[in-house]
């Protein structure tokens, strides 16, 4: 960061190929479409290099990148009046290794997971990124937080809320 605020911006390539991974999962999961995501990355890394000089440093550089990500996804999606209904539970869980369950336990757990999906797909925002950035990316309370720009108090009450809305979902979350 230090070689790209003193003007050499060929080291902000350096970042780019460190968190585009990041950076394009954050976009996949809200626009739900690979054209798109790779779209409002290149977005992000282009927001982020001009805004390079306010980096105080407050939080880590990824944490700093990933609001700036998901704030500039969410006003894509609200621009674009997108619904997140269309993904479906491989998003999650889908891979290429094989299963050492029976068929009927692969069938059951893919009803499972998919029932999950509607499920959390029916939630709220800011109660499904919580979830998403809690349960999937096995995020703590104080990184959400750092994340989303809120308290630590504020996560803990959407992930109380959001569990209560699965539960009349009839999705268990412990």
């Amino acid at each position: 960061m230090a070689a790209v605020l003193d003007g050499q911006r060929q080291a902000f390539g350096h970042l780019v190929n460190r968190y585009q991974g990041m950076v394009y999962r954050v976009c996949f999961k809200i626009t739900g479409e690979a054209e798109s995501a790779k779209d409002m990355a290149q977005e992000v890394f282009i927001k982020a290099y001009k805004a390079l000089p306010s980096f105080r440093g407050q939080s880590s550089f990824s944490t700093w990148l990933y609001r700036i990500a998901y704030r500039t996804c969410l006003d894509w999606k609200r621009a674009n009046d997108r619904e997140w209904r269309h993904r479906t539970a491989a998003d999650y869980t889908e891979n290429d290794v094989v299963s050492p369950h029976t068929p009927e336990q692969e069938t059951l757990r893919k009803e499972t997971s998919q029932e999950l999906d509607r499920n959390l797909n029916n939630l709220a925002e800011p109660y499904r990124s919580v979830v998403q950035l809690y349960y999937f990316q096995h995020h703590s309370y104080q990184e959400i937080a750092e994340q989303k720009g809120i308290s630590v108090k504020t996560v803990e009450s959407q992930l109380y809320r959001a569990r209560q809305m699965m539960r009349k979902l009839g999705e268990e979350w412990r």
